[in-house]
């Protein structure tokens, strides 16, 4: 290995990392669609709204909420376009109301629970419970962090924790930032541990749909 590599991609991110987080802060919020207290207020009216319903029912009224208030930028709920999400050794299911290069929006979950690592990104993530719960921590932290349904987990730019949700916990989850950079925690797992193509190829599809059918709306 050449002596100078390392050293060099330590130098390059150190001049880059400042001008995506310039980017990040002062540029991409005009391309932005989406708020996260106003998405936590819809599914904490729809919680309010649907006492005792099951994860069915609550995604199919967030559904019709989304596309009241969102229109062509999100995709209307359907139950033939969930696929497996395996990333940072945690795996569920999901389905993408939006994505554009700059957000999406999802609702992610398991029937049976799941546990990992949230992945480092280059975007603000947040997590609005709707059934079951979240916990998350940080290093060193002892005790976890435990959100509700209708309460918001905030993953901050550039930041990681260890997360679990027990059988049947699921969330509104909306990303802003550099979301084609997190396309890569998204997929490895699927290419190197799962080694499931098919479903590989299903994230790919569903992804590449959404972005384009929203570049095309003028949604960067």
């Amino acid at each position: 290995m050449n002596l100078f590599f390392i050293p060099s991609i330590i130098a390059l991110f150190s001049i880059l990392a400042p001008v995506l987080r310039y980017g990040k802060d002062h540029i991409l919020p005009a391309n932005y669609v989406f708020k996260p207290a106003e998405l936590q207020e819809i599914v904490q009216t729809t919680l309010a709204e649907n006492p005792g319903a099951n994860n069915t029912a609550l995604f199919t009224a967030l559904g019709h909420k989304f596309s009241d208030r969102y229109g062509p930028y999100v995709k209307d709920l359907n139950y033939d376009d969930w696929h497996f999400s395996n990333a940072g050794g945690a795996m569920g299911t999901f389905f993408i109301f939006h994505a554009s290069f700059t957000e999406y929006l999802i609702v992610f979950g398991s029937a049976t629970g799941t546990e990992g690592h949230t992945g480092y990104h280059l975007a603000d993530d947040y997590f609005i419970i709707v059934s079951g719960e979240q916990s998350a921590a940080y290093p060193g932290e002892n005790m976890p962090t435990i959100y509700k349904p209708g309460e918001m987990h905030h993953l901050s730019y550039g930041t990681a924790q260890q997360y679990a949700m027990p059988p049947g916990s699921f969330a509104i989850e909306l990303a802003q930032g550099y979301i084609p950079t997190m396309l890569i925690f998204g997929f490895l797992d699927s290419i190197f541990s799962t080694a499931d193509p098919f479903n590989l190829w299903l994230q790919i599809k569903f992804t590449t749909i959404s972005m384009f059918k929203n570049l095309l709306l003028g949604k960067i």
